[in-house]
């Protein structure tokens, strides 16, 4: 069984905490005066990016008027969510934003992705992944990528939904026995009941979600969290959980599925052709 990463869990256990100070109608200066901090120390404790000592953790319940049971289960909580994230072996290789990226996957009920120039990472084949992206340490990477796609071996393994432009396919990255085992293994994945792969092919003209570029919606499995979309821009990987504007993000892939081949057969056959240009070719 895949279970939420310790990550996730301090998102949860922020979002508790956000909850029960404006239930007990508390200002983080107030709040922050409670525990002798500054009120900046209180909101990095909501938004999950200040690690909470038990001691704190149980007088700010206090002084919220959490009850009995309350504090067992945030206390509880907070003792998991203390634990080492799978990543951390890799945390010298990770940036900021691509630690988040890993965090959100790893508690991810429902993942839907567009990719319009490269196959996502976590349907990559490792040869694949070593000429799109070739970096220092290589074999770490793919290490640290095979961990990732294990997310999709798991028991309760999250929805993956992938829409991917056909000049993603066609495009040549590595050399053509390269391409031919990414198609093939695309086909694989496909065949997964949890898996939905479709293809805007270039006969349907330019995808809507062309305009926001690669990006992702992650639906969470904790119901405390929104939806989270990461998209890739120019400066790096950026995270929107607006509600407006993940709206947006969901619309634009709605519009971008009913451009693409229908899910299962259809798809397949062109993943097939695909797959068999490549094969000719190498």
């Amino acid at each position: 069984m895949f279970e939420d990463s310790p990550a996730i869990l301090r998102k949860v256990l922020a979002r508790h905490l956000q909850t029960l100070r404006e239930r007990a109608g508390r200002s983080f200066t107030q709040a922050a005066g409670e525990l002798g901090l500054h009120h900046t120390t209180v909101r990095r404790m909501e938004r999950a990016e200040h690690r909470l000592r038990i001691s704190d953790l149980r007088a700010l319940l206090s002084y919220y008027g959490a009850d009995e049971a309350e504090v067992r289960a945030l206390v509880a909580l907070a003792e998991r969510a203390a634990l080492k994230n799978w990543w951390e072996p890799y945390s010298d290789l990770l940036d900021g934003p691509m630690t988040n990226c890993l965090t959100l996957e790893s508690g991810a009920a429902r993942i839907r992705a567009y990719a319009p120039w490269e196959v996502p990472a976590l349907l990559q084949t490792a040869e694949y992944a070593r000429a799109i992206a070739p970096r220092p340490e290589p074999d770490r990477w793919i290490e640290l990528l095979e961990r990732r796609q294990a997310l999709l071996d798991s028991d309760g393994s999250p929805m993956l939904w992938a829409v991917l432009d056909e000049s993603a396919l066609r495009w040549e990255v590595g050399d053509c026995k390269v391409m031919t085992g990414q198609l093939a293994h695309l086909l694989t994945m496909a065949s997964r009941p949890h898996i939905t792969i479709q293809v805007v092919p270039f006969s349907a003209g330019p995808a809507p979600a062309a305009r926001a570029g690669a990006c992702c919606v992650y639906r969470l499995r904790p119901k405390e969290l929104p939806d989270i979309v990461c998209a890739e821009q120019l400066e790096g990987l950026v995270f929107v959980d607006k509600p407006a504007a993940v709206a947006a993000y969901t619309e634009v892939l709605d519009q971008t599925a009913g451009q693409a081949t229908p899910r299962g057969e259809p798809t397949r056959r062109l993943l097939e052709g695909i797959h068999e240009d490549w094969r000719r070719s190498a």
